[in-house]
Order: C-alpha cells, then sequence, then structure tokens
C-alpha cells in the first residue's frame, strides 16, 4: 500500500510555514523521518508543504505534496543540469510562498536549495565519509558554508563534516524522532508475519551494507539456532544470494524471508530481540523503534549511529564490525542469558525517551524560530 496524505485536525492554530525538500518519500529512514514531522507539525497547526523531485510516497506525512517532476539524472552532465533546473523551480515555489523553516534532506535536495534560499537548512542522514563523492565534497565545500546550518544525524557525522569542510561553515547535530504513541499503536496490531515459535528478527534492504550473510553465519554457528528461528523483513538485489546461503548453511525453515511488510513492527515486538549487522548506517531508526517497543537490541558498531543509541550492558550489545564470532557469542549471550536479557528490556524504552517527536521537533523549531 502506498500512502499518500494524512489529513488532521489543526491544533494550536499558527501562521508559521515549514517546507521539506527531498528527492522522494520512498520507504528509506530519511523520509521516515520526514514522515514522523511532517505529521507532527502539522498536528501543531503548522502550514507544512513537502517538496519533491520524484513523487514516490511510500510514509503517511501531513501537509501539501508539491512534485517538481525532476528525477536524478544518469550521466554527470545530466545530474548537473537537473540540479540547475531543481534550484530554479524551488526558487519559484520560494518566491510564492516565504516558510519560516526550509529543511532540505540529503544533498540532492540540499545543494539545489542552497543555490536559491541560504536560509536553507540542510539535513545529512548519511556517513559522509563513505556516500560523498569527489564532486560533491566539492560542491557541499562552496555551498554548505552558504546555508543557515548543516545539521547531521549523528556527531561522528558532524565531526567528518567540521574536518572537510571550511571553518565558517555552520553545524549541528538533531537525532532522528519518534512518535512513541503512534509506534506503540502500530506495535499493536496483528503481525502480519506469522512465526511458530521464538524468534529473534532483522529490518532492512537485502543490499551488501546490511551485511545479512554475516548475520546469517553467526546464526548458523550459534546455539540461539536451536532455539528460536530467524526473520528478516526486507527486499533487495540480494534475495537470490542470501537465500543460496541459507540453503548451504542447512537453514531452511529457520530463516524466513518473506520480503517488505507495510507495518513491521507487531512481528518486531513479537520478537526475542532485533539484530543489525550492517557495515555502516546513519542513524538507523530500526534500533531506535525496537527500542521503543522494549525490546532489546544487537548491533555492529559501526559508523555511524549504533554508538549513539546503544549503551551496551544497558539496553543492547555492540559487536566489532566484521566480527562474526563476536555477533555469534552476543546473539547467544542475550538469547541465553536472562538475567541480561531483562535488564537489557528494562531500560529499552526510557533508553531513547529523549528521541521522542516532541523533542526532536522543538529542537528544528529553535534553529527558525528561537524566542
Amino acid at each position: 500500500m502506498v500512502f499518500i496524505r494524512v489529513s488532521v485536525g489543526r491544533k494550536h492554530m499558527s501562521n508559521k510555514k515549514i517546507a521539506f525538500v527531498i528527492h522522494s518519500l520512498g520507504r528509506g529512514g530519511a523520509e521516515k523521518v520526514v514522515s514522523e514531522l511532517s505529521i507532527y507539525w502539522q498536528k501543531k497547526g503548522y502550514k507544512v508543504s513537502l517538496i519533491l523531485f520524484d513523487n514516490q510516497v511510500g510514509y503517511p506525512v501531513g501537509g501539501e505534496l508539491i512534485n517538481l517532476d525532476l528525477p536524478s539524472g544518469e550521466s554527470f552532465i545530466e545530474r548537473g543540469i537537473i540540479l540547475l533546473k531543481r534550484a530554479w523551480r524551488l526558487k519559484k515555489v520560494y518566491q510564492k510562498t516565504n516558510f519560516d523553516l526550509v529543511i532540505a534532506i540529503m544533498e540532492s535536495a540540499s545543494f539545489p536549495s542552497i543555490l536559491v534560499n541560504p536560509q536553507t537548512i540542510a539535513s545529512n542522514h548519511c556517513n559522509p565519509d563513505l556516500y560523498f563523492s569527489n564532486a560533491e565534497w566539492k560542491l557541499a565545500k562552496y555551498l554548505f558554508p552558504k546555508a543557515k546550518k548543516i545539521i547531521c544525524v549523528s556527531q561522528v557525522a558532524m565531526q567528518v563534516f567540521r574536518n572537510k569542510l571550511p571553518p565558517s561553515t555552520l553545524l549541528g547535530t538533531i537525532y532522528n524522532p519518534v512518535d512513541f504513541g503512534r509506534l506503540a499503536y502500530y506495535a499493536q496490531q496483528e503481525a502480519a508475519v506469522h512465526v511458530d515459535g521464538k524468534y529473534i528478527i532483522a529490518v532492512g534492504r537485502l543490499e551488501l551494507q546490511k551485511r545479512l550473510d554475516r548475520l546469517l553465519q553467526a546464526y548458523a554457528e550459534s546455539k540461539l539456532r536451536h532455539e528460536a528461528k530467524l526473520l528478516i523483513l526486507g527486499e533487495g538485489s540480494l534475495r537470490s544470494q542470501l537465500k543460496k546461503q541459507i540453503d548451504d548453511l542447512g537453514l531452511s525453515g529457520q530463516v524466513l524471508m518473506p520480503g517488505n511488510i507495510e507495518n513491521p513492527h507487531p512481528n518486531i515486538a513479537k520478537a526475542e530481540f532485533l539484530a543489525l549487522s550492517s557495515d555502516h548506517e546513519g542513524f538507523p531508526m530500526v534500533l531506535i523503534e525496537a527500542l521503543a517497543i522494549g525490546k532489546p537490541v544487537v548491533s555492529t558498531d559501526c559508523a555511524t549511529g549504533p554508538n549513539e543509541i546503544i549503551q551496551h550492558g544497558q539496553n543492547g550489545l555492540l559487536v566489532p564490525v566484521e566480527n562474526t564470532l563476536a555477533l555469534r557469542d552476543a546473539l547467544d549471550e542475550l538469547f541465553f542469558n536472562k538475567p541480561l536479557y531483562q535488564h537489557l528490556s528494562h531500560n529499552a524504552a526510557s533508553s531513547v525517551a529523549h528521541l521522542s517527536v516532541d523533542a526532536i521537533a522543538t529542537q528544528w523549531e529553535a534553529l527558525a524560530w528561537k524566542a
């Protein structure tokens, strides 16, 4: 199911106007942040506009959708032309509406927005060390100092920018938000996937970054495999490769890969715990959401995000990246060590309370109209 728009009753009417600029609203972490904040601000009474370059909408949103119909180009030259076209069309939108707050999400939106509106706040949702090309770094060094502020998704990402951008660049960090009320409602719905017996869960795209191959290997070597199944929710280009690995490891029937589901939260709530095995992340929403539901987590200590969410031994377990044995041992430790499991579960929800949508939205608002 594809969501289009959510209309909600307005409270505390305000004339504040907020614009999000983003490539599309497909099902990703940055897009989920836009979903959470747009609904929150529309409920608060602000006029919210969501300016897209590609009309994909995979989450519920609050506000008016404005599709500029300028999807990404293939070649370097084509991408440069599209950047200028995006800037031109954004300029027309900004001339029509004087927004009080403009948040441009990721570089595909930040670069053209800053070109025509220096009041743009650029929101980065990745590890730039891994994702920025040489051309993007050149643009960032030229454009980012002109923006009102560059907001990073983690402290580590902010430090990368601080090391590489001109000193005049204004930098800050605001974490991803969670609407705990809506999350609790989603988690109480009927689970889309029925699993007989106990299971652990992983949620993510079936792509190399997520290193589900490593999770499968760790699970295959664990004692846990004899006690609980592994449910992997997500879709991607490595499905056939992962399916072959499952067969080769003798895990058919033990590992379930039903694909994408619209609402994974009931399955997270019914799982023993969540595992994340990525090589790198931005600020993984799935960890926050699992903890908010009350589930402890096992995660690689990858850059960036997990070690700013997980306090090792308090709400989850962190293991070194590329260490399959450590991941295996952590899976077994969390499953079989009941006192540890109870301790982490008890701390899970409270450990992410500071990431409530109310608290995070207030930080964003302070950038535009601090009293």
